[in-house]
């Protein structure tokens, strides 16, 4: 296992679970990262100043969305691989 990542609210974060995770792990290094949450603004802003080889358009991107939520199956690779093929 190269790293597992714990995603916990910091009011939850006592020292038990942080002995616990260090007991479970021996004597491998144990990484603790204390960061603010990620906006979804900020997640948005970084994705956009991202460089990207290519972008699905929101039509497609909201077609497969409604499709997940509906639970029907959706080949998300068959279709990123459709658009990359039109480019």
């Amino acid at each position: 296992m190269d790293s597992i990542v714990f995603h916990i609210d910091a009011d939850k974060a006592g020292q038990n679970l942080v002995e616990s995770i260090k007991a479970y792990f021996g004597n491998r290094r144990v990484q603790i990262i204390v960061k603010p949450e990620e906006t979804i603004t900020d997640l948005i802003a970084r994705n956009e100043a991202a460089d990207h080889d290519y972008a699905l358009p929101y039509d497609d991107i909201a077609r497969i969305a409604d499709a997940l939520e509906r639970n029907e199956p959706v080949d998300v690779m068959a279709e990123v691989k459709k658009f990359v093929a039109t480019k």
